[in-house]
């Protein structure tokens, strides 16, 4: 009985070789690889890599095509279009495909009838700003001197019109920094459109970044000018001069003089004879004060003819 098995195994062996030793017609998949792609145009995510053929060869040759599929590079240097779709012609990648086989391996049919489609299209890009919603509280004392920074504050978007027209902007993940006393630094995720399949974004996350420092207070005295006064017409203020409370880096604080700020009031404003007084308005303040606030808003006045 095992003797019996045993030729029984052999002579279809036999058979099955005598077989793939002769020439067959088959369909069989090659895998698509596309080259030069034009740099104006850009792959849909989703697209043929793959085609169908019908070919002549050996039974080994087939079987091993089966098993292990064929890459064939497509160039697509001269790709033609005609109403945004892209396409070759079957006389130009039939070509392309024939002159990568080997000789014992005959094409006979390519599964697309006279065109290959290619999932192409044009690609556009366009800067969007980068948005933060960041909420930093500071510890006693301190403060930011520039507020927060967003790196990079704008980023690349690319794909198909369609899709990128529809962006604004972007935003990052929020985040809160709490009782701050150093510089701060913090990497977040941009929060990017899941629905745009064909979008791409030059930047997927951002840094927000502040300097911090320690500020300290002083008082400068600064005289108050009248503006749109009348050439016939003297004034005197009650007071004449105002205190201003700055905040800045100590640093800063040393230089500061009064002639850095200019304190106004507009005779113009003033509207009621029963009531002679001015609101001052602070127009100029150096450089790296964060904060300077007078310690009187309004002044009196009294007038006198030249």
């Amino acid at each position: 009985m095992k003797i019996f098995s045993l030729f029984l195994l052999c002579a279809t062996l036999a058979w099955f070789v005598s077989n793939l030793s002769d020439s067959y017609t088959a369909n069989t998949y090659f895998n698509l690889e596309y080259v030069n792609v034009p740099d104006s145009l850009f792959f849909a995510q989703k697209h043929k890599t793959e085609v169908q053929v019908k070919v002549h060869a050996g039974g080994f040759q087939l079987l091993r095509l089966n098993i292990f599929r064929k890459n064939i590079k497509i160039d697509l240097s001269n790709v033609e279009e005609k109403e945004d779709k892209y396409f070759l012609r079957q006389s130009v990648f039939r070509k392309q495909i024939e002159q990568q086989l080997p000789n014992s391996l005959s094409l006979t049919e390519v599964g697309y009838s006279d065109t290959l489609y290619v999932d192409l299209y044009k690609l556009h890009s366009k800067k969007v700003p980068v948005l933060a919603n960041i909420k930093v509280d500071m510890a006693q004392n301190y403060v930011l001197e520039k507020g927060i920074k967003i790196t990079p504050d704008s980023i690349k978007v690319s794909g198909p019109k369609s899709e990128i027209d529809t962006i604004v902007k972007v935003t990052a993940e929020d985040y809160n920094f709490s009782d701050v006393s150093l510089d701060i630094s913090k990497t977040l995720q941009l929060i990017l459109p899941k629905d745009l399949a064909n979008t791409k974004f030059s930047d997927k996350e951002v840094v927000v970044s502040g300097s911090v420092f320690r500020f300290s207070e002083k008082l400068i005295t600064v005289p108050v000018t009248v503006l749109n006064l009348p050439n016939d017409i003297s004034i005197r203020t009650f007071p004449s001069e105002v205190s201003i409370l700055c905040k800045a880096n100590v640093e800063v604080l040393k230089k500061v003089t009064a002639t850095d700020f200019s304190l106004t009031a507009d005779f113009n404003d003033y509207v009621d004879e029963n009531s002679p007084i001015l609101k001052l308005s602070l127009t100029k303040k150096p450089e790296g004060v964060y904060s300077a606030k007078l310690k009187e808003e309004y002044v009196e006045f009294i007038l006198n003819r030249k």
